[in-house]
């Protein structure tokens, strides 16, 4: 009778855990009505992500090293005042919270929220790190890939100094903290985890869009 009880337990939590962090691709989920590109989308926890970034050219938006390939395969890099707009109908760019929840998620998906990183990485595309693979599991579908950045007259650096590529992903969130300054999600090759801090608004990083509730 306990391992009857045992067992039933093990196949209750394992179907509630599959309930809470599986994630559900909605297979091709978003068309962009503004150039017709599509995105896959995925929904993680109640919120519906893109699962690509996103590739719509605005003013200061660029390839990166102004490859177009690689916009194909990374999407575009948005210095934040675009970012904040740069989302379709119905669509937004995360907020701090929500980036901050993805990263819980992500950490219950594995067991230990420092670990977060990993579930959030694409399985491929990431560099080594000391002999050690810089892949992650993509165990929510949220499939980040290293698209690195760019700087945009940032002290010494000028428009086309990108920097990063394969070794990380940074992603913009809306929320501000000073009038130059807003948070983004960071994911780093040769780190598990995943951070959510503070950054100048004139870097080019990736945007995610999310789904209106």
């Amino acid at each position: 009778m306990k391992n009857f009880i045992a067992k039933m337990g093990a196949v209750l939590l394992s179907s509630v855990a599959a309930l809470t962090f599986t994630a559900c691709d909605l297979g091709g989920g978003l068309k962009d009505s503004r150039d017709g590109k599509t995105y896959r989308t995925v929904k993680i926890g109640d919120k519906v992500w893109m699962a690509e970034n996103l590739n719509y050219q605005t003013g200061k938006s660029k390839c990166y090293e102004n490859k177009p390939e690689n916009c194909d395969k990374y999407g575009r890099l948005y210095v934040w005042r675009e970012a904040v707009t740069a989302c379709p109908d119905g669509w937004h760019l995360p907020n701090k919270q929500e980036f901050e929840d993805l990263k819980t998620l992500a950490g219950q998906k594995d067991g230990v929220i420092d670990k977060a990183g990993i579930v959030l990485k694409s399985t491929t595309g990431w560099n080594d790190y000391k002999g050690k693979s810089g892949n992650g599991t993509d165990g929510l579908g949220f499939g980040a890939l290293p698209a690195g950045g760019y700087f945009s007259g940032y002290d010494l650096f000028d428009d086309d100094s990108f920097n990063s590529e394969g070794s990380r992903a940074y992603f913009w969130s809306s929320t501000e903290s000073r009038s130059n300054i807003a948070y983004r999600l960071y994911l780093d090759y040769n780190h598990e985890g995943a951070n959510v801090y503070l950054n100048p608004k004139n870097f080019g990083f990736s945007v995610r869009c999310v789904k209106n509730n």
